[in-house]
């Protein structure tokens, strides 16, 4: 019950930050800064930091459940769950992240690419499966909460 608990504490402390970032770090970078290259390179910075932070507490959790006591079939779904939201932070880090810096440092300011370009295409793509990808997260992170809570209950 204990390693519960505490992976019931870690799973809130990464929520919170995917959502603090999503729903207030990044619009408000880019409601208050004067260009939006500024802002796309906070945003940047800051969700860099973030897919690090998530992969580390997906090993964590991981770890917990590798050694923790538990071996029931809920705790192998639970490794799954964390397992997949860890691949995804991988993905978005490894793949999606890089590429779009990559992009940003080739082509400069993004915004000033017409709408139709190729390369503003690509780019647009690159941020929407970022976005799916944190969005997997934040559900999986609300759903493997509710789960443990109601097993916590």
């Amino acid at each position: 019950m204990r390693s519960q608990n505490i992976r019931l504490a870690i799973l809130g402390l990464w929520l919170g930050a995917m959502t603090f970032f999503s729903f207030v770090v990044a619009p408000s970078a880019f409601a208050v800064l004067p260009q939006q290259q500024l802002a796309g390179a906070l945003v940047s910075r800051t969700f860099s930091v973030l897919e690090i932070i998530g992969m580390i507490i997906g090993a964590l959790l991981i770890a917990i459940l590798i050694f923790s006591n538990e071996r029931s079939k809920a705790s192998y779904y639970e490794l799954i769950g964390v397992a997949l939201m860890t691949a995804a932070m991988l993905v978005s880090h490894f793949v999606i992240s890089r590429r779009m810096h990559q992009m940003r440092l080739s082509l400069g300011e993004i915004a000033l690419l017409a709408a139709g370009d190729p390369a503003r295409v690509e780019f647009d793509r690159l941020h929407q499966y970022s976005v799916w990808l944190m969005g997997f997260d934040i559900l999986g992170a609300i759903a493997l909460i509710a789960y443990l809570s109601r097993r916590n209950a």
